[in-house]
């Protein structure tokens, strides 16, 4: 039974609301999309109708995206056998930060809280998003500074459309380190919580997802890894990465690289001036300069590419 659920794992992805793709928030997008569509194209692609307008054929039967059907199904049985179980252990960071802690100060809680009321439990939701959200911009970041990080990296910018499923065309080396290094920050600030404030406060969930990430994936996140513009007004995306910011971060247009890396929150980019917030519609190209996306151009490629530009590299300096 247990082989049995992990071979069914890909198919149950929808309809987990862990998942990006949850079927709730692909909804939700295509709503959001609906209203662009009625109030908001302006001159753009007046002549689709709205079935056109949501899902073109010139993206969905790409060969980028064919690619992509193919591969999403692999990198979910990755993620299944080799990450849910890393994550689930990774959770004994937050008590171990809480022992440690304790040991070194001698102290139990110096703040403890009986019964959090419910702006408690807001505030250390939002702190622990907070933190997360830091270090996915900061492995991000270094994922395009980092020779070796970014040959890995390469297979996610490799998509020449994009689609929801390109949050899946992710490499499993990228996939594990990343998943790893923001899991382990916020567990560990969980941890520190529960030291500085005793076990009773607990992060707000729905459905097993924190209440702040629920709502950046129900307010269009599936957007962003898509073909249809959408920016916030300038002040808020200084604040808050849109939809058109994430797309304008997969440009293959020189102005755009190494642009807006922050996942929720987009002030990290402020903060390191990487921050790029569109003045207008802008037309956008996707994938990698060069051509270099044909060297993604199948699953297998996708798997090997990243360790055969290392090897060349290493071969390059020892020579």
């Amino acid at each position: 039974m247990e082989k049995l659920n992990i071979i069914l794992y890909p198919f149950q992805v929808p309809f987990l609301a862990s998942s990006q793709i949850y079927w709730v928030y692909i909804l939700s997008a295509i709503f959001i999309a609906t209203l662009i569509y009625v109030f908001g194209r302006g001159n753009q692609e007046r002549d689709k109708n709205l079935l056109q307008y949501l899902l073109p054929k010139e993206v969905y039967l790409h060969r980028s995206s064919i690619t992509q059907y193919k591969y999403f199904f692999p990198i979910c049985l990755f993620e299944i056998i080799f990450l849910v179980p890393t994550t689930i252990y990774l959770a004994n960071i937050a008590e171990i930060t809480d022992k440690t802690l304790t040991e070194i100060t001698g102290i139990t809680a110096p703040f403890a809280i009986t019964i959090p009321q419910l702006w408690q439990n807001i505030l250390f939701t939002f702190f622990i998003g907070l933190l997360a959200d830091f270090a996915n911009f900061l492995y991000h970041y270094l994922s395009h500074k980092i020779p070796v990080l970014w040959e890995f990296h390469k297979v996610h910018h490799s998509a020449e459309v994009i689609t929801p499923l390109t949050v899946y065309r992710t490499h499993p080396v990228e996939l594990f380190f990343g998943t790893i290094t923001i899991v382990s920050v916020a567990v560990f600030g969980t941890g520190i919580g529960m030291y500085l404030f005793g076990t009773e406060m607990k992060q707000l969930l729905i459905y097993g997802v924190s209440f702040e990430r629920f709502i950046f994936y129900l307010a269009g996140y599936n957007l962003r890894h898509s073909h249809i513009w959408l920016a916030y007004p300038q002040w808020i995306s200084h604040v808050l990465i849109s939809p058109a910011q994430h797309q304008i971060h997969h440009s293959v247009e020189p102005k755009h690289y190494d642009k807006n890396f922050g996942y929720i929150l987009g002030f990290w980019d402020w903060m390191f001036g990487s921050l790029y917030v569109p003045t207008s519609y802008e037309k956008l190209n996707f994938g990698l300069a060069d051509g270099e996306s044909n060297l993604f151009n199948s699953v297998p490629n996708i798997f090997l590419q990243p360790f055969r530009a290392i090897w060349q590299r290493i071969s390059q300096i020892s020579v």
